[in-house]
C-alpha cells in the first residue's frame, strides 16, 4: 500500500500531536472500521477510519487516489469515540 500526504499537515500532526502520517502502514488491519465521511460534499470519497496504533485507538481521514491511500488527518481518538467503537458501534455518532 502506498501512502500519500500533504507535508505541511503531516508536519503539523508532528508538531502538535506527536503522530506522523508515515505509521499509518503500522495500524492494526484487524482492528480497523471504517465508514464513509459523508459530513460534506468534499467532491471526492472520503472515509474515516478508526484503527489501534501502539495500544491505543486513533481516528484517521482519507481518501483513495488511484492505487494510493492519501491521509488527510489522524489524531488519537476521543473518549467518546473508543467507548462506541468498543460498543461496536459507529464512533462518529452518539
Amino acid at each position: 500500500m502506498e501512502l500519500e500526504w500533504d507535508e505541511d499537515k503531516r508536519q503539523d500532526a508532528l508538531v502538535n500531536r506527536g503522530l506522523d502520517f508515515a505509521d499509518f502502514v503500522y495500524v492494526d488491519r484487524d482492528s480497523l472500521r471504517t465508514w464513509p465521511d459523508l459530513r460534506r460534499d468534499y467532491e471526492e470519497a472520503r472515509f474515516i477510519s478508526y484503527g489501534y496504533l501502539d495500544d491505543r485507538l486513533h481516528t484517521f481521514c482519507w481518501t483513495p487516489r488511484g492505487n494510493r491511500i492519501r491521509i488527510i488527518s489522524m489524531r488519537k481518538a476521543n473518549e467518546r469515540e473508543c467507548k462506541r467503537y468498543d460498543e461496536g458501534k459507529d464512533p462518529r455518532h452518539a
